[in-house]
């Protein structure tokens, strides 16, 4: 069984919540806008995710949803954008005011050190400029060189395919969906992370103000979450670890291949080696794909002429550093440190990133296991953030995760109990139905196992083991992934002392726009219901804690979360749902996410089973219990209402021992027995399931 979160009075508490997502960028530079990539623009993040103006309202109607838990995304950039130790401490001001309104309001919150990419100039959301031009990196030309391929420049002009052309207007619309994924194999993104997390053993002539690179932006990173850290004071509930981090080039086998097709290889799809000589100008024919019904496949080649370099020639005066003289400007990093040669074109060392270089800082703690970035890099940087975080905040639950889908180091665990620090510890996996996300669409007959895709042997008949044919097979596909991640800390493997710690599932969600956008036209969100509902209901199944992405009060149908094209905010002011209803009203396929869970439970008590039914709209909850205590259940308006026009419920509930209470106003369910043993408590609507029309799920357009 899982291990659970507990309040301070000993109560074991379900976490149910969702992200803030208009945190990722400054608020009106969505990056569909060219102004949101102006290297010389001012920068501000205040009242960002929610205004303190707007926050008591739109914090009103997630509280009524049933939502006690809140992920508020802060980006570097939002802390340090005016350079180096130049702290934003009006934006500051702002997060530890709104984590307060939060709080009033009945939110735990979890702050999360956002990033996609490394920053939103190199495609993603994060980092603040200053890092990109430290790292030797011009991020005007990564268009033409393909370093990095950014929303609101579509088409390239460097691609000399029917997508793009010299001279043609930029028409964010017409980029290929997802095509922001491939980023994560692209140079920018690459180098950025590999001299972020290991600079001192792979690029040691790299130095600022006489540290390495990996120093240098470590330090500042640590410093800036630190002062908001200090800010907060212990009003937050938890801190999440980097969001999605990456090796970049770090770990690559060969730097002549491309060994990375299981992600997302959309568009020009150069190798790395390729890729390097794209970032210093030189024109190379790459391979091409395309995202088919299986996922990306080759389509073919694309000749790139960049016509440019996207390394800094001459640094950028407002930053005032000391860059060191063994660092040239104007020069891919990598050839300065042999790894190719860029008169010849020769790649000289392609197994550089293989393995730590002899006598390395990582190499120096090697446990003669194969080479792992996780166990390794990422291991020392979450030491020392969580390090930190704890010297401000020395109680607040630490939350982590590596890599999307890849489970965290084997002996994390272990080493986490063998220092006592289990108990404020906790497992933050995202989970994304890879094949939904990818096509937009909601597969009923067969889906595909990622996680088992992606951490098994990258062949033939692992593929074939992944896919799943069979509609009763896509529900249990997803519920058997969920369940994978659950496993991931449940305890160390054989020979290890470890603690299992609390999971909670930090990103999960679908878009919205399935089917180009169908529902938009036509009113029908049954295809976001049972999307939704297949992935909440396999988070009930293993007792999951979960904080869906996202909340977007800004988002539009044209434009979506106004981020490199997503839409899968649970909110949208044009959808029509609910027009007449104080705190429903806009929200999108609500019947799927927003249902009955058990809030809390009293000491001695332990949960079982939790599961929904939507068809039914019969909810189960089974319990061991020692003594008499109680169950507190979230009974939503939405499936159990007495009519449209009154706040009232109505249940029909069942209990094998001790009485039950509802609160109407709170939508809350009190059961309580004066009993030991095995128990269980059920309930429907006493009237009949509603219709797919007054569940909002059919909208009147």
């Amino acid at each position: 069984m899982p291990t659970h979160f507990h309040d301070e009075s000993g109560r074991t508490i379900m976490l149910r919540g969702v992200n803030l997502a208009d945190g990722k960028f400054p608020p009106g530079q969505p990056t569909y806008k060219l102004s949101s990539l102006d290297t010389h623009a001012k920068v501000s993040y205040l009242g960002s995710p929610l205004s303190l103006q707007d926050a008591p309202a739109q914090l009103a109607r997630l509280r009524y949803l049933g939502f006690n838990v809140l992920r508020l995304p802060v980006v570097w950039e939002a802390l340090e954008h005016a350079g180096p130790g130049a702290y934003d401490d009006e934006y500051i001001a702002h997060a530890v005011s709104l984590v307060r309104l939060c709080n009033d309001h009945g939110f735990r919150v979890i702050v999360n050190p956002h990033q996609d990419l490394w920053s939103r100039f190199a495609g993603g959301s994060g980092a603040p400029l200053w890092t990109l031009h430290a790292c030797g990196l011009d991020p005007d030309s990564f268009a033409d060189t393909h370093a990095a391929v950014r929303y609101a420049e579509w088409p390239t002009d460097s691609d000399n395919t029917t997508h793009g052309g010299r001279g043609k207007d930029k028409n964010p619309h017409a980029i290929p969906d997802m095509m922001w994924t491939s980023n994560h194999n692209r140079l920018a993104p690459l180098t950025l992370f590999a001299l972020f997390f290991a600079g001192r053993d792979f690029a040691p002539r790299c130095k600022i103000d006489g540290v390495n690179i990996q120093d240098y932006l470590q330090n500042h990173y640590m410093a800036a979450y630190g002062r908001l850290a200090d800010a907060l004071g212990g009003l937050e509930f938890g801190w999440d670890s980097m969001n999605e981090p990456e090796p970049g080039l770090v770990g690559w086998k060969d730097l002549g291949r491309m060994e990375r097709e299981a992600s997302a290889t959309i568009g020009s799809t150069p190798s790395p080696i390729e890729a390097m000589k794209l970032g210093m100008g030189i024109e190379q024919t790459v391979d091409r794909f395309k995202l088919g019904k299986t996922g990306p496949h080759k389509s073919g080649t694309v000749t790139v002429t960049p016509g440019r370099t996207c390394w800094m020639k001459r640094e950028d005066v407002r930053w005032k550093w000391d860059r060191s003289d063994g660092w040239k400007l104007g020069e891919c990093v990598w050839a300065q440190h042999g790894v190719w040669d860029v008169e010849t074109g020769e790649l000289k060392r392609p197994q550089y990133f293989d393995h730590p270089p002899p006598g390395s800082f990582e190499g120096a703690r090697s446990t003669g296991e194969p080479f792992d970035w996780k166990a390794t890099y990422w291991r020392a940087f979450y030491e020392k953030w969580n390090a930190e975080i704890r010297r401000h905040s020395p109680t607040t639950m630490m939350f982590f995760q590596s890599s999307v889908f890849d489970p965290p180091p084997h002996n994390l665990l272990s080493d986490i109990t063998s220092h006592g620090d289990h108990e404020h510890m906790a497992y933050s996996p995202h989970f994304y139905d890879a094949l939904t996300i990818m096509k937009g669409h909601w597969h009923t007959y067969w889906n595909i196992d990622i996680i088992s895709l992606l951490r098994g042997p990258q062949d033939m008949s692992n593929k074939l083991k992944a896919l799943r044919v069979g509609s009763g097979k896509v529900r249990q596909v997803i519920s058997d992934q969920l369940g994978e991640l659950a496993n991931d800390v449940k305890g160390g493997a054989e020979g290890e002392k470890s603690h299992p710690v609390p999971t909670l599932i930090g990103e999960t969600g679908i878009p919205f726009d399935l089917d180009g956008g169908k529902a938009y036209r036509d009113g029908d969100y049954t295809s976001q219901v049972a999307a939704l509902d297949a992935i909440v209901s396999g988070c009930d199944k293993h007792l999951l804690n979960y904080t869906l992405w996202a909340y977007s009060p800004s988002n539009t149908q044209e434009w979506g979360d106004h981020w490199n094209g997503e839409d899968l905010s649970i909110y949208c002011a044009e959808t029509g749902s609910f027009p007449s209803h104080k705190y429903l009203s806009g929200f999108r396929a609500a019947a799927g996410w927003c249902r009955p869970y058990v809030q809390s439970i009293s000491p001695g008590t332990r949960l079982v089973r939790m599961d929904f039914d939507l068809k039914t709209a019969r909810f189960r909850v089974e319990v061991e219990a020692v003594e008499s205590g109680d169950v507190v259940v979230y009974v939503p308006w939405l499936h159990y209402r007495r009519s449209d026009e009154e706040d009232g419920l109505e249940v029909k509930a069942d209990v094998s021992a001790g009485e039950w209470v509802l609160h109407n106003e709170a939508q809350l369910l009190h059961w309580t027995y004066q009993q030991g043993g095995k128990l269980s408590l059920q309930f429907t609507r006493a009237s009949g399931t509603l219709s797919p029309k007054e569940l909002g799920t059919l909208v009147q357009r």
